[in-house]
């Protein structure tokens, strides 16, 4: 996990723009939202709070105008247009993953790659 906080924390260091600064911070609200239920067992109800503040807070700040995030699309090609990127992303990041899987030595990491690899054919097709 600490290694999701560092690459995170770099991301956010290194951002040379506003657009920048708020993709990467989302990225780290989604982290931060992703690892809260972690400590549940540790901290208890408390952690209710603190996951549902973290997912206001992303939810939140995707409706910041300079990340322009995807409105819902008005007109055919608007859908269209946004499918498209959308698949095209998706082959984007199982491409990594396959290169994860492919170069890493632990079985466990592999299984989990491909596994997602494959959840995201399912994605594509269900977007073309």
């Amino acid at each position: 996990m600490n290694r999701c906080f560092q690459h995170v924390t770099e991301h956010i260091k290194a951002a040379d723009s506003i657009p920048a600064l708020t993709i990467t911070a989302t990225f780290g609200l989604t982290l931060i939202e992703h690892t809260v239920p972690l400590l549940a067992n540790a901290r208890g109800d408390a952690l209710r709070t603190a996951l549902a503040e973290a997912t206001d807070a992303r939810r939140a700040l995707t409706t910041a105008p300079c990340l322009g995030w995807p409105q819902h699309p008005t007109t055919e090609a608007d859908t269209e247009a946004l499918a498209g990127s959308t698949a095209t992303l998706v082959m984007v990041v199982a491409q990594a993953l396959l290169t994860v899987a492919s170069k890493s030595t632990d079985p466990a990491d592999r299984v989990a790659c491909l596994k997602a690899t494959h959840h995201l054919g399912h994605v594509h097709t269900a977007l073309g």
